[in-house]
């Protein structure tokens, strides 16, 4: 079995925060842990497999598309930040690669829980400002954190 990167403890906190984030804004966020690629993956690069890992977990599907999704691939010690047109719109492109340079800081660290913690505090800031709740907004997808 593989070592898990973030505790049980630590896994609630990021789910709550995540909860939390989308109570405020239209965001609906998914953090994705992978050790490796399936094997029917093992020809597609680690962006390719975190669009596939997106339209899987319906964040396509959102009602304004405002799927963000983190996805850590260990092995290859890469990760992908993506987000759905609602939310890529308003975010300019220079918030993600600043964004990406601050997780990239930790996870060489194997700081994995802190730089998610940070980054999640820094997305639903901007959101919250750039894509606030409106009063018919629901909780579209599971906050839960997927580890395998």
């Amino acid at each position: 079995m593989q070592r898990r990167i973030l505790s049980k403890q630590e896994l609630d906190s990021l789910s709550k925060q995540i909860a939390e984030i989308e109570k405020k804004t239209k965001a609906e966020i998914r953090i994705v842990v992978r050790h490796k690629k399936h094997w029917s993956e093992r020809r597609l690069n680690g962006r390719q497999v975190a669009e596939h890992e997106f339209r899987k977990l319906g964040m396509k599907n959102t009602k304004e598309s405002t799927g963000v999704l983190v996805f850590i691939l260990l092995n290859e010690r890469k990760f992908e930040l993506l987000a759905d047109t609602g939310v890529f719109k308003v975010l300019p492109s220079e918030f993600w690669t600043s964004l990406a340079h601050k997780l990239s800081a930790h996870f060489s660290a194997s700081n994995f829980f802190h730089g998610l913690e940070e980054s999640l505090s820094e997305i639903g800031d901007i959101l919250h400002e750039k894509l606030p709740s409106t009063a018919d907004d629901h909780d579209e997808l599971p906050n839960e954190i997927l580890e395998e």
